[in-house]
């Protein structure tokens, strides 16, 4: 798969570009469409704009991290991050996953 299709696999060093960002709007809006909920509803639930979830789908911004969180979390997905230090590798999934009681 490209990243077109699958914007996780964005692995260069450099920030992401135009292209990049346009790309995980795409994915974003395609997630949000497949459950069949409107930007305005997802906009409430976040506590934001419409016009603010409509720049993030068309790629004119780029959302800060727990924006994205948020967004994919309440379409009912997960977003983890993980940083590759060659020597050390940490990672973090939205929602945060309570370990269970025993």
């Amino acid at each position: 798969m490209d990243n077109t299709t699958h914007p996780a696999k964005h692995t260069d060093a450099a920030p992401p570009d135009k292209t990049t960002t346009h790309t995980w709007g795409a994915f974003l809006k395609r997630a949000r469409r497949s459950r069949g909920m409107s930007q305005r509803a997802l906009a409430r639930e976040l506590g934001v704009s419409q016009a603010r979830i409509a720049q993030i789908e068309n790629g004119a911004s780029t959302p800060q991290i727990d924006t994205m969180a948020a967004y994919i979390t309440a379409l009912g997905g997960e977003l983890t991050v993980r940083a590759d230090f060659h020597d050390h590798v940490t990672q973090t999934t939205w929602p945060e996953q309570h370990p269970t009681e025993s």
